[in-house]
């Protein structure tokens, strides 16, 4: 996926698609947290039973009892096999005991199994995936057995880490992790001072009186959303839905992760909504708009619920970007370009990242680390972008987000002077890198970049700066 606040993208190494995906690294859950958490059919971290044990009214874990020899496996295993069934054979094989009831209901697979058969064509239900697919699947079905069942379904003694994790993850919320904000927070910035201190040396800057004028600032909400483009149809990460039906989903989930909707044609789509915004004056200077409609994608509405949010990633194609707030807030971490977040492993070129699982994974298993490093200079900047506020996010920096609460924003990338030739630079020495663009046009994005650039030259040094000199007139860029 996208840039700047979005999914990467970076090629992932090929896998066997699965419903439910085994954690290498198990979030680290602090017994004031699990202790606090009840989980809806009374599952327990595994770390749980030896304290249970030592109870006198303790009666050992059911897993053996329900499972039979089955329960020779561990829940990763039975987790792998139920990846292969049909929906209607892991209903029928959750009717047959307490913890393959448990196991059957893990809704991150029944959120992967509707997504598969179903697409966006979904309407949110009680609050699950199993019961959104049920009833997606059969009209006429009654959800509301579901939530009767859960409450005489639950599961004493069954002790599970790997049903616990994800639970645990979306539980916990962000607070641990806000009280951090160390990126520089400017009112009233010119653009000279803008471009000397934050955009020339490459430094991330919270400008907070940046969107405060936009019409979208007194217009956007879910309620004017569904009033005004309620049968719009946007994209929420690879499936394409509905506003009304996306704003339902996000107003009952409890997934760990989720659906982030991220849409690029949100101009056509929802008619007037331009209107509503405008290029801030510090990001006009944009090289890739002579390109006009062959530019690469660059502009995308973003919405979704608290937690969800980007893992870390770099934006594509060299480029900068900026991130506006319209409503809710986003919790921003950002490493320098030389700094691999931990946690984040990637090849030589960094073609290929790979992270953990979840946004709240990463904080409850690395963000301690980052606060006591080695060298102090290696401490991330952290920061909170609130409502009318727009974050600035300098070429090559790596950086996650996380949505604090319900959020609405509009991001775009861009080509400046002072990230020009490096943009050239990564056309043309990574074009299988190359992104925003059909897979055809990846190859050659470089010479139509610079055959475009060609009916601007005569403009002059005066009004395109010193790096277009270098990267387009001295054609330094491709030079073996």
């Amino acid at each position: 996926m996208p840039t700047h606040e979005a999914p990467s993208t970076s090629k992932q190494p090929a896998a066997k698609k699965q419903r439910f995906i085994i954690r290498h690294e198990k979030p680290k859950m602090t017994t004031k947290h699990v202790m606090s958490l009840q989980h809806p059919l009374g599952i327990k971290p595994l770390g749980n039973y030896y304290m249970d044990a030592t109870r006198s009214d303790f009666t050992g874990s059911c897993r053996g009892p329900s499972l039979g020899r089955l329960s020779q496996l561990t829940d990763e295993i039975i987790m792998e096999i139920l990846n292969l069934l049909s929906p209607s054979d892991l209903l029928t094989l959750g009717a047959t005991s307490r913890v393959l009831y448990g196991l059957t209901h893990l809704d991150e697979m029944w959120k992967n199994l509707t997504i598969e058969r179903f697409k966006g064509d979904w309407v949110w239900q009680d609050d699950t995936w199993r019961a959104t697919f049920l009833k997606r699947s059969d009209p006429k079905y009654d959800t509301s057995m579901i939530l009767k069942n859960r409450d005489q379904m639950k599961l004493k003694g069954f002790y599970s880490d790997v049903l616990f994790q994800s639970f645990y993850c979306a539980a916990i919320g962000m607070e641990p992790y806000t009280a951090v904000e160390n990126i520089d927070r400017r009112s009233g910035l010119s653009l000279e001072d803008f471009i000397q201190e934050y955009e020339q040396p490459g430094k991330p800057v919270i400008i907070t009186d940046g969107a405060k004028h936009w019409p979208a600032m007194t217009k956007w909400s879910t309620e004017y959303f569904l009033k005004t483009w309620p049968d719009a149809v946007l994209r929420a990460e690879s499936v394409d839905v509905k506003v009304e039906n996306y704003f339902k989903y996000a107003q009952g989930t409890k997934d760990e992760s989720p659906l982030y909707l991220f849409d690029k044609k949100f101009g056509e789509r929802c008619q007037g909504i331009l209107e509503d915004m405008e290029v801030p004056v510090y990001f006009r200077e944009d090289f890739f708009g002579m390109m006009k409609e062959r530019r690469p994608d660059y502009r995308w509405i973003i919405i979704g619920p608290a937690r969800s949010g980007s893992t870390f990633h770099k934006d594509p194609n060299a480029t900068s970007a900026w991130n506006a707030v319209i409503t809710g807030s986003k919790k921003w971490i950002m490493f320098p370009p030389h700094i691999l977040p931990p946690g984040v492993f990637t090849n030589e070129d960094e073609s290929e990242v790979t992270s953990p699982v979840s946004l709240m994974e990463w904080f409850s298993n690395f963000y301690a680390s980052t606060q006591f490093p080695d060298d102090p200079a290696d401490r991330p900047l952290e920061g909170i972008c609130r409502e009318g506020e727009i974050m600035f996010v300098p070429r090559g920096w790596w950086h996650a987000v996380v949505n604090l609460d319900d959020c609405i924003a509009i991001t775009q990338n861009y080509v400046g002077s002072q990230n020009l030739k490096e943009t050239m630079e990564f056309l043309y020495m990574k074009r299988d890198q190359v992104s925003g663009v059909a897979d055809d046009r990846r190859e050659g994005l470089y010479e139509e970049f610079k055959e475009a650039s060609g009916r601007y030259r005569q403009r002059g040094l005066d009004e395109c700066g010193r790096n277009w000199q270098e990267a387009i007139l001295d054609g330094d860029v491709g030079k073996e």
